[in-house]
């Protein structure tokens, strides 16, 4: 007798063959592959004396409409409940079958939709198995389960039930085809898991495509079971339920993490709201990376504007897929998602993040120091700017007529790690996180009137500069604070509140 088998023409027997007394499931995105598949099926069935088909949630005739009339089994059972009935029918499937397969039948095939399943724990949907498994191998039957629909949470469950399931296989749209993937497959020739195949429709039937894997590739190579599976914080979709069954969302990070924890390839989304939680998200994420492998989509949603770049290459460089700004649109933030899909992370993750994350951290200080703490500070964040984070030191030399101290009164220094001093009448500034073509933005935000108005430019210092700052102690003020700052003329003007007398034209030059 021919072994009942997956009709994929091109495959092995060890990949498509399903043995006498064994439960399988193939789960698909859509109604139409399990259609294909379940026709094809019946139809390499000749041999058999006689088969059930039951279909729950609509009827059979898609099915039987790809089957050739010459092909099949010489008798097949029809059995069909609607939609109204089909989850009461799934739950009597245990008793109904002995009733409805005859001693001859060695095959029953049963198709319905995953909400059939909907209000099922894994302990209920483990328990179903093995009471469908005992009665396939006591009947010496294959019982072949079709399940379509959003079934891209299911297909993880059953992983774990691969003592009470002879195989687990999910059919699904790959590069404008299908592709097969054998989570795990036992039958006479023993057992394979992790295999992926492309597969094409060429008229009512199945073939491998081999020009895609030429070479039998094991599926971590190119897909996972819970590829389209997203983890998500609830935060993460501003109080929206969940957009599908393959959303599934969690309280905190704390919530999220067992469950990202036993994810493959699923989209993993954590939000952030302060920047005091950037080291301990660093962790998370490195963690997650470490034990999960590079197939995790790793994603981060900040939700409060509270990351600067230094922050966000920290979580990238701690296995982040992307880091998504704050004020992003939901719909974006769900365009966004689809970039990272079928991606893996391509960085190099570091052994321990505890360096990286310490590199990253700005300067325990800010603001006005002297000469001394600053070159001390600078000279030793610019060492590691070609491994961490790019920061910025720069020379500014005021317009004439005005010093030094006079600028320092139009100066708001509010990031951490930002410090300024004089040297020489000149302001130097080290800007912690500030990328090259970042530094003209940056110096808008930190005076008060336009930095163009208070200095004939910038100069960007190199590491030798910074070292050499008072090396011949020539400057007396170089290892003192200077004096409060005089008032400038043109600042008064500018924030004094309106007066009844006519303004009195004042130039940059005048005496302050």
């Amino acid at each position: 007798m021919t072994a009942t088998h997956l009709a994929i023409a091109g495959l092995p027997a060890e990949y498509v063959e399903m043995r006498s007394g064994g439960l399988y499931w193939v789960v698909a995105a859509g109604s139409a592959p399990t259609d294909l598949l379940g026709a094809g099926v019946l139809a390499a069935a000749d041999a058999l004396h006689d088969a059930v088909l039951i279909t729950l949630g609509r009827g059979a005739e898609p099915m039987l409409s790809l089957l050739p009339a010459a092909q099949g089994p010489a008798h097949l059972r029809l059995f069909q409940r609607s939609h109204r009935g089909m989850q009461q029918a799934l739950r009597g499937l245990v008793g109904d079958l002995p009733r409805t397969a005859s001693a001859q039948t060695r095959l029953s095939l049963v198709q319905f939709p995953v909400a059939a399943l909907d209000g099922w724990d894994d302990a209920r949907l483990a328990r179903w198995c093995a009471q469908l498994q005992a009665w396939a191998e006591q009947a010496r039957q294959v019982l072949l389960l079709l399940c379509h629909g959003e079934v891209a949470t299911l297909a993880p469950r059953l992983l774990a039930l691969n003592r009470t399931c002879a195989g687990v296989a999910q059919l699904h749209p790959h590069r404008g085809a299908l592709q097969l993937l054998l989570h795990y497959w036992s039958n006479s020739h023993g057992v394979v898991a992790q295999q992926s195949f492309g597969v094409v429709q060429e008229g009512n039937a199945l073939h491998h495509r081999r020009s895609d894997d030429a070479v039998l590739a094991p599926a971590h190579d190119v897909s996972g079971s819970d590829r389209d599976v997203f983890l998500a914080q609830a935060e993460v979709l501003e109080g929206a339920p969940p957009l599908s069954a393959a959303w599934r969302l969690f309280d905190g990070w704390g919530g999220l993490l067992p469950a990202a924890l036993q994810a493959r390839e699923a989209t993993v989304v954590l939000a952030i709201t302060e920047n005091a939680q950037v080291d301990a998200l660093a962790r998370l994420l490195h963690r997650l990376r470490r034990e999960r492998g590079n197939a995790l989509k790793l994603v981060v949603r900040e939700l409060q504007p509270c990351l600067r770049y230094a922050d966000e290459r920290l979580l990238m460089q701690c296995g982040g897929s992307l880091v998504v700004p704050a004020d992003t649109p939901l719909p974006r933030l769900l365009t966004l998602l689809e970039t990272v899909q079928r991606q893996r992370w391509q960085g190099q993750l570091a052994d321990d993040p505890e360096p990286l994350i310490r590199a990253h951290r700005p300067p325990a200080l800010s603001g006005l120091v002297n000469v001394a703490r600053f070159r001390q500070i600078a000279g030793e964040r610019i060492d590691q700017d070609g491994s961490a984070v790019e920061s910025a030191v720069l020379a500014l030399q005021p317009v004439a007529g005005l010093r030094a101290e006079q600028t320092l009164q139009q100066l708001r220094i509010r990031r951490q790690g930002d410090l300024a001093c004089i040297y020489r009448g000149q302001v130097r500034l080290f800007l912690f996180g500030c990328r090259r073509d970042a530094v003209e933005q940056a110096l808008g935000n930190l005076f008060r009137l336009p930095w163009r108005e208070l200095f004939d430019g910038y100069q960007r210092l190199a590491e030798y500069d910074i070292a050499a700052m008072n090396a011949s102690g020539s400057d007396p003020d170089a290892d003192v604070l200077p004096p409060p700052p005089a008032a400038l003329p043109v600042v008064a003007a500018a924030v004094e509140g309106p007066s009844f007398t006519a303004p009195t034209p004042l130039r940059l030059g005048d005496s302050a």
